[in-house]
């Protein structure tokens, strides 16, 4: 049972000598809501975990962003402000191993069939052992790519859904440490260990972490509270209590080192005004609701990753890379087109009937060979291969015993870039050229033996 006496959590420090000054509501930065997975056709398949697990459904972790050197005192509902969790379906409950607390899951059957994405309230903790953060902040890569399939084996939390940003796979939100547990009072919520807890709302119940006031595990100062599995419409409304840092503390006997963040202000809060109430705040975003919000192309609701702005697509022979309408990045080709083909090393129209040969090149310059096209040597034989190039290509001169032979290697724009004075050669030569380090395009071999001049084309990819 975890039980918590409100004012236990309150923790005052000595006083310090400055002078008092009204709170600063920005200490509370925000409520993040991150979607962190959204469940597919194989998680909806296991019936270890639960048979009531739907492909659609959407896992959201919701976090307290607070400000460097602030602290959480407690979440939950005071009189006057209730606090309040819903669906308009009811939220998964994993009854394998899964808990309404998120402290009490075993580390070691997070990789247990859906026990990952079930449903619970927190302060930090994602299981007995690791803190829950947002995948972005994830630094220690995904111990979830082992899952055990569940009922049916077949992997589990593997779904790259676009709607849920950064796979499981990839990076799950799981950093190993050492979390608090929990102190409530109150009446708990059900919904949570319930298979058909749809909605919660009490003015009586409150939790905190077992250890004191906290900050979050990274810089950040993010602290996870809760994460809730469902294919209906997510709602809460939350309220909070916070510490300010010890170095804001004062010895006015008015000054005020909790501020309380409310879903709704109500008239006994601000009733008399001054002191009594210049610590009380009402924020938008303590209130939220799965279908108003908007969602970024890396799963983030509110966040800022939206069709039109900046991205990168990977490809460094694009420029102005953007994301679409479906979320899909893409770079501009050498024409101008998002997701086109004209990219250096593809053929073009340099506008000049005398060249030949026409390729974009490196930086998105259409070129062509001025006047120079294979040429033939009589009964020579010069070969080059392979053709096109990765990264160097061999090239053979046969037929020129006892002449005098050389080469050299150009590019398109006719920059020199390999020469070499072979001598008298034998009955055949054999040598490498290394392109490894040069530029994608179009290149010309002049191979020079007794007096008569040979070119190759030769592409490098």
């Amino acid at each position: 049972m975890h039980r918590l006496l409100l004012p236990a959590l309150i923790l005052f420090a000595s006083p310090a000598l400055a002078q008092y000054n009204p709170p600063d509501p920005s200490g509370l930065e925000g409520i993040l809501v991150e979607r962190y997975y959204v469940a597919d056709a194989n998680d909806a398949s296991d019936t270890d975990g639960s048979s009531d697990l739907d492909a659609g459904e959407v896992t959201y972790r919701v976090y307290a962003d607070l400000k460097a050197g602030y602290k959480l005192i407690t979440v939950g509902g005071f009189p006057g402000h209730d606090i309040s969790f819903s669906s308009t379906t009811t939220f998964f409950y994993n009854d394998d191993r899964g808990e309404a607390w998120a402290a009490d899951i075993n580390d070691i059957h997070l990789n247990k069939n859906s026990v990952a994405i079930d449903s619970w309230l927190t302060i930090g903790a994602a299981s007995d052992a690791h803190w829950g953060v947002p995948k972005d902040e994830d630094t220690d890569g995904s111990i979830l790519t082992g899952n055990d399939g569940g009922s049916t084996g077949t992997p589990m939390l593997v779904n790259t859904d676009p709607l849920a940003g950064i796979p499981l796979t990839q990076a799950d939100g799981l950093l190993a440490g050492t979390p608090p547990g929990i102190l409530s009072v109150g009446t708990a919520p059900t919904i949570f260990n319930d298979i058909n807890g749809s909605s919660y709302s009490s003015d009586n119940f409150a939790w905190s972490s077992n250890i004191g006031n906290i900050e979050g595990p990274t810089p950040s100062n993010k602290i996870l509270l809760g994460q809730f599995t469902t294919d209906g419409t997510f709602t809460f409304c939350l309220n909070l209590w916070v510490r300010i840092p010890d170095s804001l503390v004062c010895n006015d006997p008015n000054c005020h080192e909790i501020l309380e963040y409310y879903a709704t202000i109500i008239p006994s809060d601000t009733i008399g005004g001054g002191y009594n109430a210049d610590n009380k705040f009402s924020l938008p975003w303590l209130c939220f609701d799965s279908s108003s919000e908007q969602v970024d192309c890396l799963g983030v609701p509110g966040g800022s990753a939206l069709p039109g702005t900046p991205c990168d697509d990977g490809n460094g022979d694009t420029v102005n890379d953007t994301y679409d309408s479906n979320c899909v990045c893409l770079g501009e080709d050498c024409e101008g087109v998002p997701g086109g083909s004209a990219l250096p090393g593809s053929p073009c129209d340099d506008g000049d009937p005398n060249t030949v040969n026409d390729t974009w090149q490196t930086g998105c310059v259409c070129t062509g060979a001025v006047g120079l096209d294979e040429i033939t040597g009589g009964n020579v034989l010069v070969t080059v291969h392979p053709n096109p190039v990765l990264d160097g290509f061999s090239v053979g001169i046969q037929g020129a015993e006892g002449q005098r032979a050389s080469f050299e290697l150009r590019t398109a724009l006719g920059q020199l870039v390999v020469a070499r004075d072979l001598g008298v050669i034998g009955e055949r030569w054999n040598g490498r050229i290394d392109l490894q380090d040069a530029a994608s395009g179009i290149y010309f071999l002049e191979v020079v033996h007794g007096g008569t001049r040979e070119v190759k084309r030769v592409v490098k990819r």
